[in-house]
């Protein structure tokens, strides 16, 4: 289902705006290089054991860092378990899922090529552990308001997105005109989710292709001919 490489590798160092000298900057690097190293592994730890079967302790294992290094960029657990939503969960929403809809003359088309690529062709071992927002909306949203209110916002950023290319098809002629667009956009978000907690759940690769048939023919029914 990822691409773990390409998952970690779009994620953007925070900038400092005010200038400072040579040396700050250098401490500004390091700062975010082991912020960015223990997401990077905090990520793989919680995709495939939940939030609540890691510890921080599991964590620090697997980097190069100290305990203390992690309390400095991370006071709790839950500061990283909302930094994953935030600074890894959401980024990847947008390569995996948006920019990528940036290359179709008609976002459908896009829409369904990405969900064949990345869920179609996933392996089998990667479908089994399940879409990384949606579990943890299941495990962590019911139980922690700060995890609820990050994970919305990570949906809502999804659905909104979607919704821009689904309006740029329908001012190009490829959506009917009495189409809702804000509407569709929450279908197919609901779908993306849909499918990962079906095919988890089910562990039958092949049950891909009936949900894949159903949203196409959808497709086909919003559509302008």
């Amino acid at each position: 289902m990822l691409s773990i490489t390409s998952v970690f590798a779009r994620l953007k160092a925070v900038k400092s705006n005010k200038p400072a000298s040579k040396a700050p900057k250098k401490q500004t690097r390091d700062l975010e290089k082991s912020r960015k190293e223990i997401l990077d592994v905090a990520f793989m730890e919680v995709f495939t054991r939940g939030f609540q079967g890691v510890s921080i302790d599991d964590i620090v294992k697997k980097t190069s860092l100290t305990k203390g290094a992690f309390y400095h960029q991370f006071p709790t657990k839950l500061d990283f378990g909302y930094a994953l939503v935030e600074e890894v969960i959401s980024p990847m929403i947008i390569d995996r899922w948006i920019t990528p809809l940036e290359q179709f003359d008609n976002p459908l088309d896009g829409i369904l090529k990405q969900m064949k690529n990345l869920i179609g062709n996933a392996p089998p071992a990667h479908l089994k552990l399940g879409c990384p927002l949606n579990n943890l909306v299941q495990e962590m949203s019911p139980i922690d308001k700060g995890f609820h209110k990050r994970l919305q916002t990570a949906l809502q950023l999804w659905i909104d997105e979607t919704e821009k290319h689904l309006k740029r098809a329908k001012a190009n002629g490829y959506l009917k005109t009495n189409v809702n667009t804000k509407q569709v956009a929450q279908f197919v978000v609901m779908a993306h989710e849909g499918f990962y907690g079906m095919l988890k759940g089910l562990d039958d690769p092949k049950a891909f292709h009936a949900l894949y048939n159903v949203l196409e023919k959808y497709f086909e029914v919003i559509s302008h001919h």
